[in-house]
């Protein structure tokens, strides 16, 4: 009977997991309260009490999350989970100093995570106390630098650190994370406001705009990108950019070799002024050196990969899809532009086109083994088209019968 009981406890818990991921928050609440009372064991019982105060909290029962979690935490003073929810419940509550224990102890349960740290800089910030906010974020950035707490750190520390420090930090979030739009707006506000690079400003608020085109803040954003044109335009710098005008000179070099018809002299230093770019962080730069290798050496299905490529990794599948696929175009039997194209045009639903990049790659890489395997691989990965890649395998198996490629490809057609 006790087995029974830990079973139907564990189904009850399971089913209302499954009920607060699905958003039924009122189920939640009934089958983890009824998982919790089961329970007999303390540590497990503490779990399901937990999970049923967040169920609560979702279902707008403050009240009832707050016993439960208070329930769950007379069993388990150190679970993380009941102490950061209830934490977080008592800040939508406007408790501010009762939340902060309940934080801190949650802190110090997951060592790894950053979440309540994040908290605790929150209710600093309320508070006015922007010393103990920096300090909480500081904690947090040495825990995990996350494009949240680079952005928070930035804010909070504005006052403290010098305009270079906060750059560096925002800079920082926009790579790791280009699509989160708090760090692209902030970048953005800060070169705009201490008159730094206009271009570059220009560039973050664009990111924002297509990341949050129905922001409020969208109006104000497209007035301050009319002043950053006309500031562009003007050369109204603060202080210039170094770094813009070493990138700026490659260019002009990579101008000269395209003058000269030395497509590979263009390709170096388009790369060197990416790479400059890159390494300092700066996304709007390295935008323009790949865009100028795309113009400057047209022809070169290097560079409008390289685009593409860096196109993707900014979010922006859909420009990112127009490089690969014209990288593709010039260059359809190159096996490391195929994959990541007919993969983004599959995530996109463009299977058409997927399967016409495929076919035409499969005739002008004909007497490349390996490289028709990989199609082969990507007509059933990619489009779940078996017959079209069993078609390409028992090819390999005819073409090329004493190969690697062919036994790979039996060894696809016995699976």
């Amino acid at each position: 009977m006790m087995g029974g009981c830990r079973r139907d406890a564990d189904s009850l818990s399971r089913k209302g997991i499954e009920a607060l991921n699905a958003g039924d928050s009122a189920k939640a609440v009934r089958l983890l309260e009824k998982a919790a009372l089961k329970t007999e064991d303390p540590a497990l019982a503490a779990h399901h009490w937990a999970a049923a105060g967040l169920a609560a909290a979702r279902a707008g029962r403050g009240g009832d999350a707050e016993m439960f979690l208070t329930q769950s935490l007379a069993l388990n003073p150190q679970l993380f989970e009941a102490n950061y929810n209830l934490g977080d419940l008592l800040i939508q509550q406007n408790r501010l100093d009762e939340a902060k224990p309940y934080l801190t102890k949650a802190a110090g349960a997951q060592p790894g995570r950053t979440e309540a740290l994040e908290s605790l800089a929150g209710i600093a910030l309320r508070q006015g106390d922007l010393a103990s906010a920096v300090d909480y974020l500081n904690q947090s950035r040495n825990r995990d630098e996350n494009v949240r707490v680079l952005t928070s750190l930035a804010v909070a520390g504005k006052n403290q650190f010098a305009v270079e420090e906060t750059r560096n930090l925002l800079q920082r979030a926009v790579t790791l994370d280009p699509e989160y739009a708090p760090a692209q707006l902030n970048l953005a506000a800060l070169l705009d406001q201490n008159r730094l690079d206009p271009a570059q400003a220009q560039a973050h608020y664009e990111a924002f705009l297509r990341l949050q085109p129905e922001d409020d803040k969208v109006p104000l954003v497209r007035q301050r990108m009319q002043i950053m044109e006309a500031r562009s335009a003007s050369g109204e710098l603060s202080r210039p950019d170094p770094l813009r005008k070493e990138v700026e000179d490659l260019l002009a070099s990579a101008s000269q070799a395209a003058n000269a018809g030395d497509a590979a002299a263009v390709m170096q230093y388009c790369l060197r002024a990416n790479a400059v770019a890159t390494r300092a962080q700066r996304s709007d730069l390295r935008e323009r050196a790949l865009r100028a290798a795309t113009t400057l050496a047209p022809d070169s299905a290097r560079a409008h990969f390289g685009l593409g490529q860096f196109m993707l990794g900014q979010g922006r599948k859909t420009e990112a899809l127009v490089s690969l696929e014209k990288a593709h175009a010039l260059a359809p039997a190159w096996p490391m532009g195929l994959r990541p194209t007919v993969m983004l045009a599959a995530e996109m639903s463009q299977k058409t086109m997927a399967q016409q990049l495929l076919t035409s790659s499969e005739a002008a890489g004909a007497a490349n083994a390996d490289f028709l395997l990989e199609i082969g691989d990507l007509y059933a990965e990619a489009l779940n088209l078996d017959k079209e890649a069993k078609r390409v395998y028992r090819g390999i198996l005819d073409a090329f019968p004493d190969s690697s490629s062919a036994r790979e490809a039996q060894a696809r057609l016995d699976r």
